[in-house]
């Protein structure tokens, strides 16, 4: 049942990364893991307009597609939440965790690393690789690999359940070394869909809030 739904996640991914710009709905026939209350399209957020929510939307479905892929076996359900551009739900041992991928224009601290960059280094702006951040890994509570590319810190975060994690660092380092996410990092650091990451220190960034899928 995994390799033919691997299979199938593979086909959707290549639909969705043959096209360019904004997808409607239908072009991409919707049929990524469905499920009540998971199919992203249609999502009504009123900050942002129609054709907005729809090419969020849809590079949600690429990411869960590549997610799906590359996620190992004990994985055996990934799927986006609406509204929110960076949650993802997996499923493993028959539970449901959360899982975060994100990619934000950095804060002003951090980008001064930009700023400051010796003369024969590339600007930021010029970056074609992802650069290493921090990698957290503890198996009951959660797993954190962090890059930076330009101007944007990317994020993958699993939060542990009851059992130990089933997304180890090293598992989220395979799904970045692909060159389909880069591809999908790119998107977003040029066009973000996310605020800008917060302070250090601020509610938002504190150790272990939110473990738990919901």
């Amino acid at each position: 049942m995994r390799e033919g739904r691997r299979r199938r996640a593979r086909a959707r991914f290549a639909v969705g990364a043959a096209a360019f710009g904004v997808l409607t709905a239908g072009a991409l026939g919707l049929t990524l893991l469905p499920g009540p209350g998971t199919d992203v399209t249609g999502v009504s957020t009123p900050a942002v307009g129609e054709a907005e929510r729809e090419r969020r939307a849809e590079y949600q479905r690429r990411m869960t597609a590549l997610l799906d892929e590359l996620l190992p076996d004990r994985v055996t359900d990934v799927r986006p939440v609406r509204d929110e551009v960076a949650e993802y739900r997996i499923t493993a041992g028959g539970e449901t965790l959360r899982m975060v991928v994100s990619v934000r224009p950095d804060d002003d601290s951090v980008l001064g690393y930009c700023k400051s960059r010796p003369r024969n280094a590339p600007a930021c702006e010029e970056e074609t690789q992802l650069r290493t951040g921090s990698f957290i890994d503890f198996p009951t509570v959660k797993s954190t690999v962090q890059y930076w590319y330009r101007k944007s810190r990317v994020e993958l975060t699993v939060y542990a359940g009851k059992a130990v994690l089933p997304v180890t660092g090293r598992d989220s380092f395979t799904v970045t070394q692909d060159p389909r996410f880069l591809e999908l990092v790119k998107e977003a650091d040029a066009r973000p869909m996310e605020l800008p990451e917060p302070p250090l220190g601020t509610p938002e960034t504190a150790f272990g809030s939110g473990q738990r899928a919901r």
